[in-house]
């Protein structure tokens, strides 16, 4: 069986004070109990973790990694990056980073730094916008159903602390809304949502299995890895009931 997991930086390791090892994340984590079952015991995983990875970078590889790779499952792991609340767009950062004199270039930057909260609330931008990311997800899973997938499975987003929403307005309501098409779209045969937000509340809180706020340490990537090695143990039964995607059934 194969897996390909196309997420964000929550999939991969991490250095320095919020370390994170290889084998301490959940796809590896995955791998290794997946193959101590029976049922799933050749399983292979094809994880292509993203720094900044947005559900626009999935649609962009979905070709390489679904068409041709051929995978049983995939899970889509994205969505914190598309809706936290920014001072630039990416174009926008790139033309500050190369304005010169470097000293001006500073000043600027010092100023946003001193001012974020205002300058976020005032500009309400994020990468990839709400009725955006519905409509892509919805090509995420137009897509899967014409695939070879067994199974599309969607991880969603893990509601910030509340000193991230004081530094960027409106992150947690951002939160909740793309939370809110994540549940709406995770419908049908073949699809599956990972409620990662619940299970993190359930667990202790951001406090405890976050890093950062944002990024899970390894107790939070053992309990996502837990809930997919489930997912995938579980898929056979789903297969033989006809619970799979449109272009598998």
């Amino acid at each position: 069986m194969k897996i390909v997991i196309m997420a964000d930086s929550l999939a991969m390791p991490r250095s320095g004070e919020t370390n994170v090892a290889f084998e301490a994340t959940y796809p590896y984590l995955l791998e290794q109990s997946l193959r101590k079952h029976p049922e799933t015991h050749d399983a292979m995983i094809i994880e292509r973790g993203m720094r900044r990875r947005t559900i626009e970078y999935v649609l962009d590889e979905w070709s390489e990694l679904v068409e041709l790779k051929t995978p049983d499952v995939a899970v889509i792991h994205v969505g914190i990056v598309d809706c936290a609340p920014r001072v630039f767009l990416r174009r926008e950062r790139q033309f500050i980073e190369r304005i010169r004199p470097v000293k001006l270039r500073d000043m600027i930057l010092n100023f946003v730094h001193q001012r974020r909260s205002e300058i976020v609330k005032f500009r309400k931008k994020v990468y990839v916008p709400a009725e955006r990311f519905q409509s892509l997800i919805t090509e995420v899973i137009r897509r899967a159903n014409a695939s070879s997938l067994k199974s599309l499975v969607f991880v969603n987003i893990v509601t910030p602390p509340v000193d991230m929403e004081t530094r960027s307005p409106g992150f947690i309501a951002n939160v909740d809304v793309y939370n809110e098409i994540l549940k709406a779209k995770a419908i049908g045969p073949g699809i599956h949502l990972i409620d990662l937000n619940r299970i993190i509340k359930e667990n202790g809180g951001v406090e405890k299995l976050t890093v950062d706020g944002i990024h899970i340490n390894d107790e939070g990537h053992a309990l996502l890895a837990n809930e997919l090695a489930k997912h995938v143990i579980g898929l056979s039964k789903e297969i033989e009931s006809g619970a799979v995607m449109g272009g598998t059934a």
